[in-house]
């Protein structure tokens, strides 16, 4: 006696209900303005690349400045020309040993707190733009980009004395 597979819709329930007057939009979300920022791995996940390399795929949660939580994703990659990120992650999260000894798994990127400089990825394939993270850094916040507003003067010049307000001749006045 053959076994028969039999559909039991009561028993079973699969699918799922969507909207499809909704597929017309396309999901928007706000871009992270290009910075530095703190982060934290939340996922990280062992791959192998498109082109075979063994990975770890990060997935890391930042607070945008406008005070919600937004998502980076980056790829650590061994292959020769990338061990360099490699390198910067582990330096940053404190992974020192794992990257002497050659080795890093997921598990241990998992939690980890880093800085990243993070940027702005041009749209391709169709896709629109994306948050990508350059650099990761070490040793807090490097300086914002631009100029000083307020240089600061040489230790030379600095005096204990309160700075003297600038004579002004009341011919300098224009009014």
């Amino acid at each position: 006696m053959a076994l028969q597979r039999v559909y039991r819709p009561s028993c079973y329930h699969w699918g799922m209900e969507f909207n499809p007057s909704d597929g017309s939009q396309r999901a928007s979300f706000e871009l992270l303005p290009e910075g530095t920022y703190d982060a934290k791995v939340i996922e990280a996940e062992e791959r192998t690349s498109q082109k075979g390399n063994d990975m770890i795929a990060l997935t890391l949660q930042v607070a945008h400045p406008e005070g919600y939580e937004a998502r980076v994703w980056d790829y650590l990659v061994s292959v020769p020309a990338a061990v360099f990120k490699i390198r910067m992650f582990c330096e940053a999260a404190g992974l020192d040993k794992q990257y002497q000894s050659g080795r890093l798994t997921a598990k241990e990127c998992i939690g980890k707190n880093v800085s990243a400089r993070i940027g702005i990825e041009e749209g391709r394939d169709g896709f629109g733009d994306r948050n990508t993270i350059y650099e990761y850094v070490t040793g807090g916040s490097p300086k914002p980009a631009g100029i000083a507003t307020m240089p600061e003067s040489n230790a030379a010049e600095k005096s204990s004395e309160p700075p003297m307000a600038p004579v002004v001749n009341d011919d300098e006045i224009p009014f």
